[in-house]
Order: C-alpha cells, then structure tokens, then sequence
C-alpha cells in the first residue's frame, strides 16, 4: 500500500519539462562562459587566452556570503555567488564567467543529477 503511494508522488516527465521551461523564464542575468585556452610561447611555456565558449546565456547570479582570503601576505574580503543556469548548459569548473557585474571563476559544478531542473555553481569574483 505504501509502495503504490509513492508512486503517485513522483515527478511525471511533462512535470520536469514544464519546471524546466518556468525556470528557464526566471532567469533575469544574461551572461558569457568562458574557455581558457593555452598557446604554446615556443620557449617552453604557455600563453593563457580566454574566449567565449557561450554567449548570451540565460542565468541567475546571487551572492552568498563570503570569507577572508590571505594571499600574497595581504588580507582580502571575497565574496561567494551562486550561479543558476538552465539544466543542458554546458559549464566546468575550470571555466569563468562575465556578466556586467564582473568576472568570475567557478569553484564548483553542482551538475550531473537527473531529473535536475538547474545547474548550480559556486564562484568567486576576481
């Protein structure tokens, strides 16, 4: 009896297409993801180049706190954001993003659940 009650409660898929179409609609920040690519110095080295890998892409940036940071012998305060970008977008952590706000670093990819309606990222503005 509990088992066949469970399943009247999950998710039906028209369901997380229709949650994945209205968040898709929340989201008020238009951003660019960045991809850094390195190009060889012929000395032996790199040269580090970042270019738009997405433009234009459909998020949310909010600010979550943040920490103190000692680099370099000099005390920063940093400040945390939580990005939100639609289920299939493509994003790493190795990967930045520009928004008129600034430019961020992730720090971490919230990705690969099913049945997800978001990916969320932890970044970090430089």
């Amino acid at each position: 009896m509990v088992g066949i009650l469970m399943v009247d409660k999950l998710l039906q898929g028209n369901d997380l297409a229709y949650m994945r179409n209205e968040t898709e609609k929340a989201m008020p920040d238009l951003v660019d993801i960045q991809r850094k690519t390195l190009t060889s110095d012929k000395q032996g080295g790199f040269t580090e180049a970042w270019s738009n890998a997405y433009q234009q892409v459909a998020a949310r940036i909010a600010g979550k706190g943040g920490g103190e940071s000692n680099e370099a012998g000099r005390q920063d305060l940093q400040q945390d954001f939580m990005l939100t970008l639609v289920h299939d977008q493509s994003i790493t952590q190795t990967d930045r993003v520009v928004h008129t706000s600034g430019t961020y670093e992730i720090q971490s990819v919230d990705a690969g659940k099913s049945w997800s309606a978001t990916i969320r990222c932890q970044m970090r503005r430089l």
